[in-house]
């Protein structure tokens, strides 16, 4: 089956996207969101994309929304993705006499920022004196986070330090997947939350470093203010806050200084 995206059906996809997730979806990604959308279309055998916005539309109890927001949403990372702000926290954790203990992993995908944070975190200062919560709007990749199961492969990305003391091999079922040490993993936390739309962060967490990484990319300027303001009303003096290599808070109003390209503490 062969069908074509229209112009708009599209701008009303990309409404949509824009209502839920705060992300605008411009021309360049109209083949994207049809490639994307086309198994769901195959699924409820419409016979246009019109048919499968109607039934978004008709969602009464949002498992359909849930879906396409998976569908559409980037989740690319992989552990100790850009290296040097796990060597800097590394760094501050061992020359700071109260060193900071809670790390929010903002855009969190599948767990592997998070996890990576944790093992930094844990090698400085020991079990049960750190926490780690990662949130993410994709509840797919959160609950595949959840699990804490990956395959092997990634392994390859941790530094062998890190791989020979906390890291442990899947057997049986498991096979061909890893996991960590059980005082790793109880101290990470994944929970589902949108960015755009909330007013505080699960179990009232309160975070001293927030990895906020290769997210700004996907918001337009009023988007990228509303989620800052919303990160440093929550962040006590002195707070980390990292973002991508390919970011900066350029046209942002806010009280961060810059350390480094792409980490910046509060004032």
């Amino acid at each position: 089956m062969h069908l074509s995206l229209k112009e708009s059906e599209f701008q009303s996809f990309s409404d949509l996207i824009f209502r839920y997730t705060g992300i605008r979806m411009t021309g360049k990604k109209k083949e994207l969101i049809a490639s994307r959308l086309f198994k769901r279309i195959v699924t409820h055998n419409c016979h246009s994309y019109g048919e499968y916005f109607d039934i978004l539309k008709r969602d009464e109890t949002g498992e359909e929304k849930k879906v396409f927001i998976n569908l559409i949403t980037t989740h690319v990372t992989h552990f100790f993705r850009e290296q040097d702000h796990f060597q800097f926290i590394d760094k501050l954790l061992a020359k700071e006499e109260t060193p900071p203990s809670k790390i929010w992993s903002a855009a969190s995908s599948t767990g592997e920022e998070a996890y990576s944070a944790a093992l930094v975190l844990h090698d400085r200062l020991g079990p049960g004196k750190w926490s780690v919560l990662g949130t993410d709007i994709s509840t797919e990749s959160i609950e595949n986070a959840k699990e804490g199961f990956f395959p092997i492969e990634g392994s390859e990305r941790i530094p062998e330090y890190y791989t020979k003391r906390y890291c442990l091999k899947g057997k049986q079922e498991y096979e061909g997947s890893f996991t960590f040490e059980k005082e790793i993993r109880f101290g990470v936390h994944f929970e589902t939350m949108n960015l755009m739309h909330f007013s505080d962060l699960p179990g009232r967490f309160r975070p001293n470093i927030v990895f906020l990484r290769n997210v700004l990319i996907y918001f337009e300027q009023k988007e990228k203010q509303k989620i800052i303001d919303k990160i440093e009303s929550m962040l006590p003096h002195g707070s980390i806050l990292i973002i991508g290599h390919s970011e900066s808070l350029n046209g942002i109003h806010h009280n961060f200084k810059l350390l480094q390209t792409s980490i910046y503490k509060k004032l």
